[in-house]
C-alpha cells in the first residue's frame, strides 16, 4: 500500500482535487457541497482523499470532532466519521478503507480525543458495520437499520443516539424536506424535487440546516442531513431521485400529477 498517500483537503486545494463522489463540477450537489466545505473545513471538519501513485483519488473519508458533527449523535470527546468510500472493489485492491480508517484513528488519538464513532447501515446509503468492526469499532447503540459504533481509546462514556429521536418529525405536518449540504446528493435532490411537487399541486417546504448543533438537535433519523416528512411521518431518510419522489407522491400520498407526460 506504499503507492498510496493521504491528502487533506483545504479551502485552497478542494477545487483542484474535487470531492470524489461527484466529479462533475457543474452538478448542483457538487456546487452545494463545495460551498459547504468552504464553511466547514476551517471549523474542524476534515475531508481526506486517498491518492494513488498518479495522484488520482481512489477513496475518501470525512470526519469531524463530534461537537461539529452533522449526525444526531451524543458523542462528547469523540471524532465522528460522516462518510467513507473507496474504489477498492472496482480496482480489485483490498485494504483501501483500512488505510483511511487508520489515518483517522491515529489523528484522533494524537489530538487527545476519546475515540472515533460512526453510524453504519444495512441500507445502501451508508457503509456497513463490517468494515468498522474489523478495525476495532464495537456496536454501542442501535436504531434499525442504523447502528452506532465506537472505537474507544479510554474508558470514557459510550456514544449514544438521543432519546426521542423519532418524535422530532411530529412537528412537521406539511410536506417538508429537512436538509444540510453535507452530502452532494442532497444538493441534487433539493434542485430536482420542488418542480415535481409543483406538478402534483403540493407545496414542498425546504428547510436548510446550516449549523452542526442544529443538525444534531433537529434531524429525526440517524442519517441526518436529509429527511422528507409529511404529517409527522418520515417518507425518506436519505437523498432520493426525482423519480423516487414522484412514486412517493403517487403511491404513498395518493396524489395525481397535472403533468400530461406521465
Amino acid at each position: 500500500m506504499s503507492q498510496y498517500r493521504i491528502l487533506s483537503l483545504t479551502p485552497e486545494n478542494v477545487e483542484e482535487f474535487g470531492i470524489f463522489c461527484v466529479k462533475n463540477k457543474k452538478h448542483a450537489g457538487y456546487r452545494a457541497k463545495s460551498a459547504w466545505l468552504g464553511d466547514q473545513l476551517p471549523r474542524g471538519l476534515k475531508l481526506v482523499l486517498l491518492l494513488n501513485s498518479q495522484d488520482k483519488a481512489v477513496g475518501f473519508l470525512e470526519y469531524a470532532p463530534s461537537e461539529q458533527s452533522w449526525r444526531p449523535v451524543n458523542a462528547p470527546g469523540y471524532d465522528f466519521i460522516h462518510c467513507i468510500w473507496t474504489d477498492g472493489k472496482k480496482l480489485k485492491t483490498p485494504g483501501l478503507a483500512a488505510k483511511l480508517l487508520q489515518y483517522c484513528i491515529e489523528d484522533a488519538s494524537s489530538r487527545g480525543r476519546q475515540g472515533v464513532a460512526v453510524i453504519s447501515s444495512t441500507g445502501s446509503w451508508m457503509a456497513g458495520a463490517d468494515v468498522f468492526r474489523k478495525h476495532g469499532f464495537d456496536p454501542v447503540d442501535e436504531k434499525p437499520p442504523f447502528s452506532l459504533l465506537a472505537h474507544r481509546f479510554t474508558n470514557s462514556s459510550l456514544p449514544k443516539f438521543p432519546r426521542g429521536l423519532a418524535d422530532r418529525s411530529e412537528q412537521y405536518q406539511e410536506l417538508t424536506l429537512l436538509y444540510a449540504n453535507q452530502c452532494p446528493y442532497v444538493g441534487k435532490a433539493v434542485a430536482e424535487l420542488p418542480p415535481v411537487a409543483a406538478r402534483f399541486n403540493i407545496s414542498l417546504s425546504l428547510v436548510e440546516v446550516t449549523k452542526p448543533k442544529e443538525a444534531q438537535a433537529i434531524f429525526p433519523t440517524p442519517y441526518g442531513v436529509f429527511c422528507l416528512i409529511y404529517e409527522g411521518r418520515v417518507l425518506a431518510d436519505h437523498p432520493i431521485s426525482a423519480t423516487r419522489f414522484r412514486n412517493i407522491l403517487q403511491k404513498e400520498l395518493n396524489l395525481i400529477t397535472t403533468d400530461k407526460q406521465r
